[in-house]
């Protein structure tokens, strides 16, 4: 693999971890979420999603990271609906 490679497939994951903590932080899952929490979220994610996870297993990683994580409930976020649009957001890139 050469180094002209190398960078590119860096600097794809770079934009796509940007893009993705940037959409993490308009969800607005719960008020003044730390935005290095989310960086933390997007790039856990990025990572299954370069790996080729499944709609489950990064919805499995959202409420594991936001429960335990983060403290909060399972009642105070919809996992589905964040999933939906972080895969909707993956499907389109």
């Amino acid at each position: 693999m050469d180094i002209n490679y190398m960078n590119i497939l860096i600097n794809e994951h770079y934009t796509n971890f940007e893009q993705l903590k940037k959409l993490i932080i308009s969800m607005n899952i719960t008020s003044g979420m730390d935005k290095n929490f989310c960086a933390h979220l997007a790039e856990k994610m990025l990572q299954q999603l370069e790996k080729g996870a499944d709609m489950q297993k990064i919805q499995n990683i959202i409420e594991s990271e936001l429960c335990v994580g983060y403290g909060l409930y399972r009642n105070e976020f919809n996992s589905e609906k964040i999933t939906n649009e972080i895969m909707y957001w993956w499907e389109s890139n």
